[in-house]
């Protein structure tokens, strides 16, 4: 069954990579946690196929088409 609520589909998840819409991308729901590994803070990282209870639709602009609001490639990576 296909998830609708993953990272990839989440108004606060920035991808890295192609067009910015790659498999892996940073959340950026809440400020950067700072951690002894990371003293400067940094967002968490995750794949474009996790999810949490924090998910919020992306919002397309008007006149988009709403199945593709950002014409990216890695689609088929959401399942």
């Amino acid at each position: 069954m296909k998830r609708l609520d993953t990272c990839y589909t989440c108004r606060f998840w920035e991808g890295q990579g192609l067009r910015q819409r790659g498999p892996k991308g940073t959340c950026r729901r809440y400020p950067p946690v700072v951690t002894p590994r990371s003293p400067e803070g940094d967002f968490p990282i995750t794949l474009s196929t996790d999810w949490c209870g924090e998910w919020k639709r992306v919002a397309v602009a008007a006149g988009a088409d709403p199945s593709n609001p950002d014409g990216t490639i890695y689609d088929d990576l959401v399942e």
